[in-house]
């Protein structure tokens, strides 16, 4: 009997080449990325004890298309090396990494999970750095729990920022930080094992797709620039349109954010934890952001509130996995994200800060 199997295998390097050459191209680009800028930043912040001004600074009382051009460009200035770590490793994993290869690397359910929690520590990416690395896992049917973990312990679980926040901040507000990481991702992936089991995750490409016969150097500049066109030109309007609107979701200096009835200061903290999750910021911003709020009399449980819902989600970065992941299962994350800026806000008050 002929083995028709013969005729399908894809062409290319040896898997041993594989293997190294995108073990390569990780290591290269994490160090570009993220190891070495953060080998130079580390000891400044420990010197200075500050990481320079807010992000939010400089947003103009209601909506203005310069504040939000101004923000995207001191935004995109701070993550495109990322970005395009990113990009590359997510194309990578479309055309290079066999399905079975990731199978084994992430696991499923909830051992999935935490390996996805444990391979996103070294990376260290903001959630729309790691977001075209989740829709490459995807495309290529890595488990959704998992994924979903590594998307989200990018920047939730980020020992730098934990870093920054004991140079920056007094020492309960690191405690707080890395208490309300460790419940998103945790929350977010017990969610994920109760959808997927649940509702039958259907696989984002077919396990029988049509086999490919370029090059690889062909195939990964393909998935490349798929990548670039799919995520790149609404992740840019977004930012911008989000710049543009920052005033009106962070209105600093309003005098809601001082007042101090409880149901003002309730309403203002849901408010803020929402707000949070709409806009972008470069990796270990918020200790920045939440510096800024105390240094200009925001009360402490206020400014709490985005202590994780800043760095956790953004629009944007919803926006670019709604693909991959149900959109009613993004929709709970987010309403996790919020639940757990609440909760630190609440902690924040019961430490006295």
């Amino acid at each position: 009997m002929t083995d028709t199997r013969i005729g399908t295998r894809r062409t290319g390097p040896p898997p041993w080449a594989v293997a190294l050459g995108f073990a390569v191209l990780v290591l290269g680009g994490l160090v570009w990325a993220k190891w070495a800028p953060y080998w130079v930043k580390v000891p400044s912040v420990a010197g200075s004890h500050s990481l320079g001004p807010s992000i939010l600074a400089g947003g103009e009382p209601g909506v203005s298309l310069t504040a939000g051009l101004r923000f995207a460009g001191t935004y995109f200035l701070a993550i495109w090396p990322a970005l395009v770590v990113g990009l590359v490793l997510a194309a990578a994993v479309q055309v290079a990494l066999p399905r079975a290869w990731l199978s084994r690397l992430f696991g499923r359910g909830v051992g999935g999970g935490v390996r996805g929690s444990a391979l996103a520590v070294p990376s260290m990416m903001c959630s729309c750095c790691a977001a075209p690395l989740a829709v490459g896992l995807r495309r290529r049917s890595a488990d959704l729990t998992a994924t979903l973990a590594y998307w989200l312990a990018n920047p939730a679980l980020n020992p730098v920022v934990l870093v920054f926040c004991a140079f920056v901040l007094p020492w309960e507000w690191t405690v707080l930080r890395a208490l309300a990481g460790v419940a998103v991702v945790v929350v977010a992936v017990a969610l994920g094992r109760w959808w997927a089991d649940r509702t039958p995750v259907v696989d984002v490409v077919p396990d029988e797709e049509p086999v490919d016969e370029r090059p690889l150097v062909v195939r990964f500049l393909a998935a490349l620039g798929g990548l670039a066109i799919r995520l790149l030109p609404e992740y840019l309007l977004l930012v911008v349109a989000l710049g543009a609107f920052r005033g009106v979701l962070f209105p600093v200096g309003a005098s809601w954010l001082s007042g101090t009835g409880v149901a003002l200061a309730v309403v203002a903290v849901v408010l803020l934890a929402v707000a949070g999750t709409l806009l972008p910021i470069p990796t270990g911003a918020e200790v920045a952001v939440v510096a800024a709020l105390l240094a200009v009399g925001v009360p402490g449980p206020l400014a709490a509130a985005l202590l994780i819902t800043l760095p956790a989600l953004s629009l944007p970065s919803l926006l670019m996995v709604r693909g991959v992941f149900p959109r009613r299962l993004l929709v709970a994350v987010t309403g996790v994200v919020v639940g757990v800026g609440v909760l630190t806000s609440v902690g924040a008050l019961a430490v006295g800060l």
